[in-house]
């Protein structure tokens, strides 16, 4: 777990120095958000490394790109607005030490949740 977070985070640091946004008036994302956002992310990595490892054919950064953009997209959120926010929690340790807290004891507990059973 701790080995797929910090390839995470290394995934997330490149495309923070990578792609840096001009406008800087941007509003920050709130924690909710930033941990469904972030959790989504980190499934969607696991996922594409198995896959990786079924299909050696497939080129592991586009494929995570087009998932990456597929979160944004189902969580209403651009790209810019999520790389800004998490380099806002990056200068708020304290703010990030408390995020990614919350986004570890946010999975088992999906896990878990029961499923409701259609009537």
């Amino acid at each position: 777990m701790r080995t797929f977070i910090f390839c995470l985070f290394s995934v997330v640091t490149i495309f923070i120095f990578s792609c840096k946004t001009k406008n800087k008036k941007m509003e920050v994302l709130p924690f909710d958000t930033m941990k469904v956002v972030i959790w989504d992310l980190m499934n969607v990595n696991e996922w594409n490394n198995t896959l990786i490892i079924k299909d050696s054919g497939l080129i592991k950064s586009k494929n995570n790109l087009k998932l990456f953009q597929q979160v944004f997209y189902i969580h209403h959120v651009s790209k810019e607005q999520f790389y800004y926010s998490y380099q806002f929690y990056e200068q708020h340790p304290d703010k990030l030490k408390a995020l990614m807290d919350t986004v570890s004891t946010y999975g088992p507990r999906q896990r878990f949740m029961p499923t409701i059973k259609p009537k």
